[in-house]
Order: structure tokens, then C-alpha cells, then sequence
């Protein structure tokens, strides 16, 4: 299976402004792009995830805390495979999260926007989709790996 991966930013400055590039992030699979303003920072959306879909996540405005969990072939999680992410506009760095893996979110900053980024239509989508309540796998802080 494939893990999670940070695709990071390259900035070139002139006397124009600054260019970003994301030289790593190819978007030829990409077929499907929404955004996601949460209300409100202490708001967790989780835990979602897809067999197969693949998930681009980048914080366009603000920032986000996102865990990723892997599940097996079953669709049972490994919560003890949990991993936190930390996505933030001022770093502009794009998560990468395969298929196997639900995830979970949360604003850092009010105002704060998440652009997702998928390789499957709707329809697709909700026939891959896998969810998880958050009685049933609690949002934790104590200390899921930090990437």
C-alpha cells in the first residue's frame, strides 16, 4: 500500500511577485475539485476514506491539523498507524493521500479553506466511500506520529 506523502512548494521570487510550483504534484488524474470552509475551528470532520480513491489535500487559506489512518483490505482501521499532518496556506504544501486510508480534519485558524483534489468522479466516489464515526475512533492529540 501506499503512504501518505507532503508534497512540498517551490517559490521563485522576482520583482513581479513569487511563482509556486509543485513541481511533485501531477494533476493528470485529477477529474474532481471542491472546497471546504469549516464553520468554525473546534468543528472535526471525520473519519472518511476510500479503498481506492486517491485524495490531494492543500490548506488554500488558514491551516488544518488532517489525520490519516490506514484500513485493511476488510475495512478495519489501524489506529495505531495514526498520523498527523499539518497543512497551512504560508507553507503551501499539498498531502497526498492514497487509497486504503481515512482521514479526518480539522481548521486550525477561523476563515480557514481546504481545497481537495480527487481521481474519482461522484458517483465513483460514494461507491468507494468508507466512514467511521468519531465515537468510534476518537480524535486524538496524544501524540499520533507527526509528519
Amino acid at each position: 500500500m501506499s503512504l501518505p506523502e507532503l508534497f512540498t512548494v517551490s517559490a521563485f521570487n522576482d520583482q513581479r511577485g513569487v511563482l509556486y510550483a509543485w513541481p511533485a504534484f501531477d494533476l493528470k488524474s485529477v477529474v474532481r475539485m471542491y472546497a471546504i470552509e469549516p464553520v468554525r475551528t473546534n468543528l472535526i470532520r471525520a473519519w472518511q476514506g476510500h479503498f481506492k480513491e486517491r485524495k490531494w489535500f492543500y490548506a488554500a487559506s488558514g491551516g488544518f491539523e488532517v489525520q490519516t489512518i490506514p484500513i485493511n483490505s476488510f475495512g478495519k482501521p489501524d489506529s495505531a498507524q495514526r498520523h498527523k499532518w499539518i497543512l497551512s496556506a504560508a507553507e503551501s504544501a499539498v498531502l497526498a493521500i492514497p487509497g486504503g486510508y481515512l482521514n479526518g480534519f480539522r481548521a486550525l485558524e477561523e476563515s480557514s479553506r481546504l481545497l481537495v483534489f480527487s481521481d474519482f468522479d461522484l458517483e465513483a466516489s460514494k461507491a468507494d466511500d468508507i466512514r467511521f464515526s468519531l465515537e468510534e475512533i476518537p480524535w486524538t492529540d496524544s501524540n499520533p506520529h507527526i509528519n
